[in-house]
Order: C-alpha cells, then sequence, then structure tokens
C-alpha cells in the first residue's frame, strides 16, 4: 500500500487530481486511516488511472469515463467512442475553417483590402407572403421602376407591411449580364391578396443565404460579393441560388449615400 504522497510519484499524478478523482468516485483510496486521515493506494490500482488518463486523451468528460469503466456492455462503449469520434471530426472541421480564414485574412491584408470590414453570416429566410414585381429591365439602373410598379400594387390592395419588411432585390439571371437583367423585387406582406394589376402575389419559399450588411454607396459592391465569394469558399458552401439585396436603408427612403444601409447575399448550402 500507498500513501497518495507516493502514489502521486509512482504514477505521476498530483495528489489534487487523485482527490478529484476520488470526490468523483473514479479512483477512491483502497484504504482511509481513520486516526490520520491517511489515504492508501495499491499498486493494483495504477492500471484503473492509467485506463482514466488515455480515455481523457480522447476528451471524453470524467462523467462519461466513469459510466464506460464501471460497464462491461460492448455496445455502450461503442456508442461513447463513436459519438466522442464524431465530435472531435466535427472540432477538427471547425478547426479547419478557422485556419482558412486565417489564411484568407492574412492574404487580402497583405494585398491591402480591408475584407475585415465586412463580415460574412449566414442566415435562414423563412417561407413568406410577398407582393412582387419581376421583369427584364434595360439596365441595372431602372431597378427604381420596378420599386415604383411594386408600390402602386400594395397601394392598389392596400397591402399590410410585414416586420421586417424583407425589401428585397432578386437577380434571377443563371450569370452576370451587363445589359437587360431579369430582376424582382419584393417586400413581405401580412396575410394573403388578390392579384393586383401591378403586383403579384405569392407564398415566397424559404432558403439559407450568406451575407454581408454594409453602409454607404453601391462602389463598394466588388469588395462586399469577394468577401462573400472567398467566405464561401472558404467555409466548404456553394452557390445554389440567385444573388439578393435586401434594403435596410434604401436609396428611396435617404437621397444620401452615406445613409444607405444594404445586405447583400447569396442562397447557398451545404
Amino acid at each position: 500500500m500507498f500513501k497518495i504522497g507516493e502514489f502521486s510519484k509512482i504514477s505521476n499524478t498530483t495528489v489534487r487530481t487523485l482527490d478529484h478523482y476520488a470526490s468523483l468516485g473514479l479512483l477512491i483510496p483502497e484504504k482511509i486511516d481513520t486516526q490520520s486521515n491517511y489515504r492508501y493506494y495499491s499498486a493494483s490500482q495504477l492500471s484503473r488511472l492509467n485506463q482514466i488518463k488515455l480515455l481523457q486523451q480522447t476528451g471524453l468528460p470524467l462523467k462519461t469515463i466513469k459510466e464506460i469503466i464501471e460497464t462491461d456492455d460492448l455496445a455502450f462503449l461503442e456508442r461513447h467512442y463513436a459519438l466522442q469520434e464524431a465530435k472531435l471530426q466535427e472540432d477538427l472541421d471547425d478547426l479547419l475553417k478557422k485556419q482558412r480564414m486565417v489564411s484568407l485574412l492574412k492574404q487580402n491584408t497583405k494585398a491591402g483590402i480591408e475584407m475585415t470590414k465586412y463580415n460574412v453570416v449566414v442566415k435562414e429566410v423563412a417561407e413568406r407572403n410577398v407582393l412582387s414585381v419581376r421583369g427584364v429591365i434595360a439596365d441595372y439602373m431602372l431597378e427604381g421602376d420596378l420599386w415604383q410598379k411594386l408600390q402602386q400594387g400594395m397601394q392598389e390592395v392596400n397591402a399590410k407591411i410585414a416586420q421586417p419588411p424583407l425589401y428585397m432585390t432578386i437577380f434571377h439571371d443563371k450569370e452576370y449580364v451587363e445589359k437587360n437583367p431579369d430582376v424582382e423585387v419584393q417586400a413581405a406582406v401580412v396575410g394573403e391578396y388578390p392579384e393586383a394589376k401591378a403586383a403579384n402575389f405569392t407564398k415566397a419559399p424559404g432558403f439559407t443565404m450568406a451575407s454581408v450588411t454594409f453602409s454607404g454607396s453601391f462602389d463598394q459592391m466588388p469588395l462586399v460579393t469577394q468577401a462573400i465569394g472567398e467566405w464561401i469558399e472558404a467555409n466548404g458552401y456553394k452557390v445554389v441560388g440567385p444573388m439578393i439585396n435586401i434594403s435596410h436603408v434604401s436609396p428611396a427612403q435617404d437621397p444620401n449615400p452615406e445613409n444607405w444601409v444594404t445586405e447583400a447575399a447569396f442562397v447557398v448550402s451545404k
């Protein structure tokens, strides 16, 4: 039998750790002197201690380790090992994503591009009722004409705007076109409405988007889309739908570009 200090030296384990294991019922001293309160361990307990340490290296919590050590159920053990393996793989994937993002930011910082201005987030947009206007316009600058038609349609049916209204511009072309883009503008509404002459009512499907919210003029859009594109690649997503702009403060609301707030996004999936 060894006093706890001696057992500590033999096992390369601190007394504090041994006390912690004892408090959890993982490794209880084989004998405690009732008069001196000395704790004694036997050499046979070294194998259990080594088992605890080995399982700790896999990242399993001590509570689970206690369950594993005390059971003879092979299926129980395999289930815990499989769960831990999956968790470690998830942690590894997360670390690799962070590594790719650090590498990306280093590259862009070296190039003098302030990518940290544009924080990319993944959002879920739920299914919603919308009034919309879609058309092929001669030039992107004519998007305002579609918004005017949408406003007319909303007035026609006396539509109640949802909160948030999600004023979206959706670019439906499968690739970038310089002229005659296929553009849709829409606003989320409360309730259902009959067809209006100027706008169409529909239930728009939900989707996942990677987006950047930025303030100021649209001149910075190339850097915004670059940030989104590089984030999508670094994080293992793929573009599966159109580009979308959501106006939080639009040119129609405030003529000063410094006050505009826009959310640029792409529909994505893993």
